[in-house]
């Protein structure tokens, strides 16, 4: 069930959002004053995820 892309793919995930809700604030300032917590949050979340899975492409 749980195969070695899949795992690959969690993990490229992981280290992208573990570095950008510390510093997502600090890497896009503007957006991060135009929308509130929630919102940021989420655009946070959608583009951790979206680089993750790129760099799970390129790894694998």
């Amino acid at each position: 069930m749980w195969d070695r892309y899949l795992v690959t793919r969690l993990v490229c995930v992981a280290v992208v959002a573990g570095v950008m809700v510390p510093f997502g604030t600090f890497v896009f300032p503007y957006v991060s004053t135009a929308l509130d917590g929630v919102q940021f949050q989420a655009l946070e979340a959608v583009f951790s995820a979206a680089v993750g899975y790129g760099l799970s492409a390129l790894l694998v």
